[in-house]
Parts: structure tokens; sequence; C-alpha cells
């Protein structure tokens, strides 16, 4: 059995004891729920239940089916780091398990994640701490973008946007020095005696130039993969993280031959490979910075003050405020 949680619903509608009466019975009928009391002064509902055994929605929900309202707040969190459907699945996870958050729903494009929630039992900072321990970044609440708020955003996309084509940068010079390597005469370049005692000289030579490179490039796409197994699922990053982790492991074994043969060759192979992830992953995040900028540019065009005229008299008032 799981250790008991605590809740405290506003409930909205109630008129007199009776309403008490009832949502205390329809509460205590359901299995999981071990304590009801109902404060009609207050208009709360406190109740303990198992989570094994009954969510707090679905006590929500027997409140609601009373015809009595239940008020939770809203919001819309800005979360950053998100590549797929998979980092959607793990970051409605994480929030879900929070004690208190009754539903949450993430978009992937706007980058949102809009939670419904129980104030009295969780807050903004529990949720922040949550989407930061799932490794991805929280940005910040939606509507509340002051100009502080607007450039912290600004320069973190900045940060990883150069972060990333820095990685491009050196993956694909290794990657075209690996591919010359290949063609290079060693036997030409290096004394005989050297090229006989060292037979795999090449293979060495390629690995001590890779490996620096393969783990700089290569380093976002693991941490990604791990973040995911960590999480309990299988996304893209796992699929490459193994592809291109696969195809540099062969490539040790083979210099070494241990199980495989310098056949299995493919050091610029996996250094290309993940150069190209992080292309992708950098013209992605610089689509998405673009079109960010220009909604909130195409927001800021919006007036905000308005003139009406009201009993023959022109006044300004708050854009939103007016009625049409």
């Amino acid at each position: 059995m799981a250790e008991e949680r605590r809740t405290e619903l506003k409930v909205e509608g109630m008129m007199c004891a009776a309403c008490t009466s009832a949502i205390e019975k329809a509460l205590q009928n359901l299995d999981g729920v071990s304590w009801v009391r109902v404060n009609l002064g207050g208009e709360t509902a406190t109740a303990k239940y198992d989570p094994s055994k009954i969510k707090l929605v679905d006590i929500e929900k027997a409140i609601r089916d009373l015809g009595y309202d239940v008020i939770d707040q809203q919001t819309v969190l800005k979360i950053g780091g998100m590549a797929c459907a998979m980092c959607v699945g793990a970051i409605e996870a994480a929030l879900r398990k929070l004690d208190g958050v009754v539903d949450v729903q993430v978009n992937l494009a706007a980058e949102k994640a809009y939670v419904t929630y129980n104030p009295g039992m969780v807050g903004l900072e529990d949720m922040k701490k949550a989407i930061i321990e799932s490794g991805y970044q929280f940005i910040g609440v939606a509507g509340e973008e002051t100009e502080e708020a607007a450039e912290k955003e600004r320069e973190l996309r900045e940060k990883d946007l150069s972060d990333k084509k820095r990685r491009i940068i050196i993956g694909f010079a290794a990657s075209i020095l690996l591919m010359a390597m290949m063609y290079i005469p060693l036997h030409r370049i290096i004394p005989s005696g050297i090229s006989t005692a060292v037979p795999n000289l090449m293979s060495l030579l390629m690995l001590v130039v890779s490996l620096p490179v393969f783990v700089y490039v290569s380093h976002p796409i693991f941490k990604a993969a791990t973040r995911a197994l960590r999480n309990r699922t299988l996304d893209m990053d796992v699929m490459y993280g193994m592809g291109i982790g696969v195809a540099y492991a062969s490539s040790i074994l083979g210099t070494f031959g241990i199980v495989l043969t310098p056949d299995f060759m493919f050091y610029e192979t996996a250094v290309m490979l993940a150069t190209f992830l992080t292309l992708g992953r950098y013209l992605e995040a610089n689509a998405k910075g673009r079109t960010s900028e220009a909604i909130r540019k195409l927001v800021g065009l919006q007036p905000r003050q308005a003139t009406v005229l009201r009993d023959g008299r022109q006044i300004e008032v708050a854009a939103v405020e007016v009625m049409v």
C-alpha cells in the first residue's frame, strides 16, 4: 500500500449542509479514499487517499458529477530541449507524478506545457524542478514575458546555436581529415621498420584523431539518450546513440583485432553521422527560434491603448477592455 496523500480542494456551488453531506458520501464511496471532511464556510473538501488506487483527477470528477465545481489553476510553462514525441511523453509523465497536478498537455511545436493543478498541493517551483530533473530546460511561464525574460530566452537560444555550430565545424573538419588519412601512403612517409612493427598504425592514428572529436560532437546525443532511458522511453536519441556508438565501438575492436577484423573501420563514418545529426538539430532549433521571434514581434504590434467614444467623449482605455 502506497503512502496516503492529503489534498484540499476548493469547491464552488455548495449552499447548505446537504451539499457537504452529499460530497462527503460520494468521496467516501470511492475506492482508495480513507477520510473526507467538507467545510461549507471555507468551501473546501479535504480528503486522504491512496495514490496507487485512485488519482486526484478521479476525486475531482466525483465532485463535478454531483453538480459542483472544483477550482483548479492553469498555467502554461515554456520548455526547451524537446526534440520528438518521446520528449513530450517524458515531460508529461514527470509532471503527472507531482502530487496535485490534475492534467498535463505538452505541445512540441510550441514548446509549451499546459498544466492544470491544485495550488494548495503543488507550485511552479515543483514543476520547474521536475522538468529540469527530466533533463529539459525550464524557460519560464508563458504570459509573463517581460523584456528581461525574453532576453534570457534569446540568450539561451543563441548559446545553444553557437554550441551546435562549433560542434558541426569541428566534426566536419575531422571527418574530412579522417577520410583523407585513408589515402595517405604511410609506407612512403614512415620508415618500413615502424610500419612492419606496427601493422595497424593507420588504424591507431585514426583512433587518436577521431576519439576526442567523437566524444565532443556526440556528447549531447548520448546525454539525451541517457536521459530518455532514465525516463524509461525509447526515442530517436536512443536510436542515434546506438547507431553511432556501435559504429565507433566496432572500429575500436577492429583496430585491436578483438572479435572483429580491421575491415570494420568506421571512425570517419561515426564522426560524420554524429555531425549530420547535430546539423539537423541546429537547423531545427534555428527555425524554431526565428518563428518564435517573428511571433513575438507580431504580438508586439498589437496596440495597448484604444480610443473609444463614450457619452459623446473620447477616452483612452486598455485595448483588452474593448468589446465589439
